[in-house]
């Protein structure tokens, strides 16, 4: 496999890596992990083993390793580097329950010359001056995680129900939509629920591969506060057996007509 640099990110903006007496961060096998199609995994991640190599010609320090949202790490085996030699970190990258489709994060490092990096940190502290000639600049680059989680059934706009507007007394309704991913009919059986809520879906329904089911939760609350709810079935894909569609939402008490907007009393 090709390898490719970093990118690297100087005080002046983006440069390639073109001195010869400096280092150079390389991952093995370029800069992009792509686990490819892949099936949600059952542990809510995917884990990687990354290998950063040093290809310049002096020592190294590698000085900070920063993951993006969505994605964590493990720290390097090795922070400083001699030419030739590689750091071994592992990676993880966090799907979530709802996530389906492209998924794409990146994790920021930062290297510098070994010795420069010394002089610098020398200086900081003891304010010792720096040598005439030290590299003492930090460069970063970044190693992006990708995937494209596939699941069987996709749930739109997400897998729970969300009530914006729940007042006591009056009807309120949430939707969601389920497409059929998978190339085998999936039955959906079994309908209950919870919180009072009344479900459109009741009673047994197939769909075909590529089609979608509209379901709708509708609410009359009683109580104001916190609210919790939600739609169980069960269905005939086993990455899908039983569904758990959880409802939440926070109820207010109606505002009465009679005292809204009050009329100033005539003189």
């Amino acid at each position: 496999m090709v390898k490719r640099l970093f990118v690297v990110l100087a005080v002046a903006g983006f440069a390639a890596v073109g001195a010869l007496a400096q280092p150079k961060l390389e991952v093995i096998g370029g800069e992009t992990y792509d686990w490819g199609k892949v099936k949600p995994p059952k542990e809510g991640h995917l884990e990687a083993e990354i290998k950063m190599k040093n290809v310049g010609d002096r020592s190294m320090k590698i000085t900070d390793v920063r993951p993006g949202c969505g994605c964590t790490k493990t720290d390097p085996d090795k922070f400083e580097l001699a030419p030739g030699e590689i750091s071994t970190m592992k990676v993880k990258l966090n799907i979530s329950p709802a996530q389906s489709g492209p998924v794409q994060k990146n994790i920021t490092v930062s290297w510098a010359d070994l010795e420069g990096n010394k002089a610098l940190t020398a200086m900081r502290s003891n304010n010792t001056p720096i040598p005439v000639g030290a590299d003492t600049t930090v460069r970063s680059g970044y190693i992006w995680l990708k995937a494209d989680v596939q699941r069987a059934l996709m749930f739109t706009p997400s897998i729970y129900f969300s009530f914006n507007d729940l007042k006591i007394g009056q009807e309120s309704s949430s939707k969601m939509e389920v497409t059929n991913n998978s190339d085998q009919d999936v039955v959906f059986s079994d309908w209950s629920t919870e919180g009072g809520i009344v479900c459109n879906q009741a009673t047994r329904v197939t769909l075909k591969p590529g089609q979608k089911m509209e379901i709708i939760a509708k609410l009359i609350p009683s109580v104001k506060g916190n609210y919790s709810g939600g739609i169980k079935c069960k269905t005939s894909h086993p990455d899908h057996a039983d569904l758990d569609l959880k409802a939440y939402g926070f109820v207010q008490e109606p505002q009465s007509p009679v005292f809204q907007n009050p009329a100033s009393p005539k003189q």
